[in-house]
């Protein structure tokens, strides 16, 4: 193992450790995407089940057992110990998305066809979109958060570290991961782009969190493209309502005029 792998290992460690302080310290998950952290559980139980019968070193079993155990605590804080906030329809449909992509990719690409190496494959893919539900949130949130910069920069470490990892390895042993270096790339891009965003314009900070708005998050491009994708899809209903291919509900829809009521035609007088 190199110095790079290493201190890579030690950041997203450390990345948990502090969200689950933050998240004791401030009695609350406000701002954390449960998605994304149920994800990232699923990314560790498919990327290690050799857990069960292959044993590499103390230090490698050791790592895979915290990641998983943490990754779980998180989701129990979460959804049975502090309140949390609740995600919205787009940050659902992304996860949906998301999962039958990385599926996909496990099925096609893998080194070979067997179970462990399909499982790994997924994983990797899953890995590089998770923190997708997490930007969506953080757009749409307006209280304050208990993700810090330090977790941040904590999670941004880990894989940028793994990049000059590769780089090394390379090198030195002359290996290549076309699927990991492709998806980790992937993942540091996203990771880039809300770093950017969220130092750009940071706010008020409160609860040891930070308090944002939603226009701090419009500026990063993964988040204006599902801006534009869901204002379109809403144009495309507004458009269509107003063509009358949408029915209204009756509540909403003002009330006709009643018609005007017959009157009887006056009968002309007779002669006399």
């Amino acid at each position: 193992m190199n110095i790079f792998r290493l201190l890579g290992d030690l950041a997203h460690l450390i990345s948990k450790g502090i969200l689950i302080f933050s998240i004791h310290r401030n009695k609350s998950a406000e701002g954390v995407s449960f998605l994304t952290q149920a994800m990232y559980a699923l990314v560790f139980l498919a990327r290690y089940p050799d857990l069960f019968y292959r044993f590499v070193s103390l230090y490698n079993t050791t790592m895979k057992i915290v990641y998983v155990v943490t990754a779980f605590y998180v989701l129990i804080l979460m959804h049975s110990i502090y309140p949390r906030s609740t995600e919205g329809r787009l940050a659902w449909q992304i996860t949906a998305i998301t999962l039958a992509l990385a599926a996909l990719v496990g099925l096609i690409f893998n080194y070979v066809f067997t179970f462990t190496e399909i499982a790994w494959s997924f994983s990797i893919a899953l890995e590089a979109f998770c923190v997708i539900p997490q930007l969506i949130l953080l757009r749409e949130t307006s209280v304050p958060t208990v993700i810090t910069s330090f977790y941040l920069l904590a999670l941004g470490s880990y894989r940028a570290l793994y990049i000059p990892n590769w780089i090394y390895r390379y090198f030195t042993e002359g290996i290549v991961d076309p699927i990991a270096v492709t998806f980790g790339i992937i993942q540091t891009a996203l990771y880039l782009d809300f770093a950017y965003v969220y130092y750009s314009r940071q706010r008020i900070k409160l609860r040891d969190g930070v308090l944002v708005d939603s226009e701090d998050y419009e500026r990063g491009w993964i988040i204006r493209w599902f801006r534009r994708r869901e204002g379109a899809s809403l144009q495309s209903e507004e458009g269509a309502a107003e063509e009358g291919r949408i029915a209204l509900p009756v509540d909403d829809a003002e009330p006709r005029p009643a018609p005007p009521k017959a009157t009887a035609r006056a009968e002309p007088p007779t002669a006399t």
